[in-house]
């Protein structure tokens, strides 16, 4: 344990982050990027290929529905059925919103011209003059105070697109969560306050890098070759073992990131607020101007949420414990475990 601390601070301090790369990284990243295809078909079992929209709209919904339905759980489990533990900060509030607070969150947000479900794009929004969003703070503060959230907020348009082929099956797309404009403002709201606690508490681990600030995919990537490199100096052979979670976020389990944030020391009002956005929402597919039906959405965090992220690693935050005898690293839903052969 102390060496891998001791590693950790001399590579943070080698690879500390600056301002010089980030013109290198901004033009070089987009060759890095995989581009999804356009959709312009389906293939249905028989092998036939289905081009009308309508039929591959209700296609797709039938396999979002499924894939979105609550997941079956063996009882009892630990995270919902143990004995519920009384922390010293469980009756910490969530802090009121300011107007300054606002303003902030509303100049950093990206102007798209993408609709959500009800028509509204963060492009139209930004038209309407900053003064009048002071008419909205009572009902973030209301939301926030009273564990509230109007139901409009949680429903969902769903674009898809193909991982690879442009003529593919419904499981081989992806969808592309478009969340309701207020919805993501009050997002950022919450989650500088939901930071914070974790922040104070330690609850994620220094080798987490992604999804969050001053911890960069660099640090983590050249630790994880100076750790290779120096079992290897000694002539041992290397074990690496590359964990890849399959649509890490649509599978995040409801009852059992709630029961585990109680079980974190996360206060109860953050605990509840959370249980609020993810539970109730629904989604319907739009394939060309074509919807979909509506369909309940009772497992996976939004995609497209600012406090997704957040709230997945916060889920896997313990993932290291499963490699006491390896040293691990986490960028974002990745994982890589190394240990020395003489190890195992």
């Amino acid at each position: 344990m102390l060496r891998r601390e001791q590693l950790c601070k001399m590579v943070a301090e080698r690879y500390k982050g600056g301002t010089e790369s980030s013109p290198f990284w901004i033009k070089s990243k987009r060759h890095f990027r995989d581009k999804s295809a356009s959709l312009r078909a389906f293939i249905s079992m028989p092998g036939e290929i289905i081009k009308d929209t309508t039929v591959m709209a209700e296609s797709a919904a039938n396999y979002y529905e499924e894939l979105f339905t609550e997941p079956e759980v063996y009882r009892p489990h630990p995270y919902i059925d143990s004995q519920p533990i009384l922390w010293d900060n469980n009756n910490d509030t969530i802090p009121l919103v300011s107007y300054p607070e606002l303003v902030r969150v509303l100049k950093a947000k990206k102007q798209k011209s993408s609709c959500d479900a009800h028509g509204l794009s963060p492009m139209l929004l930004d038209r309407v003059p900053k003064n009048y969003w002071y008419l909205m703070i009572p009902l973030f503060n209301l939301s926030l105070q009273t564990i509230f959230m109007p139901e409009k907020w949680k429903d969902v348009r769903m674009a898809i697109l193909a991982k690879k082929e442009p003529i593919c099956t419904p499981d081989a797309t992806r969808p592309i969560s478009l969340l309701d404009c207020h919805l993501k403002v009050i997002e950022k709201l919450f989650l500088s306050s939901f930071l914070k606690v974790l922040n104070d508490r330690g609850l994620l681990p220094d080798n987490q890098s992604g999804f969050r600030a001053n911890h960069r995919l660099q640090s983590r990537f050249l630790l994880l070759i100076d750790q290779i490199s120096s079992l290897m100096a000694n002539n041992s052979p290397v074990c690496t073992v590359f964990v890849d979670f399959r649509s890490a976020f649509d599978q995040l389990w409801f009852d059992g990131y709630v029961g585990k944030l109680s079980r974190l020391g996360i206060p109860a009002a953050y605990v509840a607020w959370i249980k609020e956005w993810l539970t109730n929402r629904r989604g319907y597919i739009d394939i060309q101007g074509t919807c979909s039906r509506w369909f309940p959405i009772k497992r996976g965090g939004p995609q497209g949420s600012s406090l997704t992220p957040s709230v997945f690693i916060t889920y896997h935050s313990d993932m290291s414990d499963a490699f006491p005898m390896a040293m691990s690293f986490l960028f974002a839903d990745d994982v890589a475990a190394t240990m020395a052969a003489d190890q195992l």
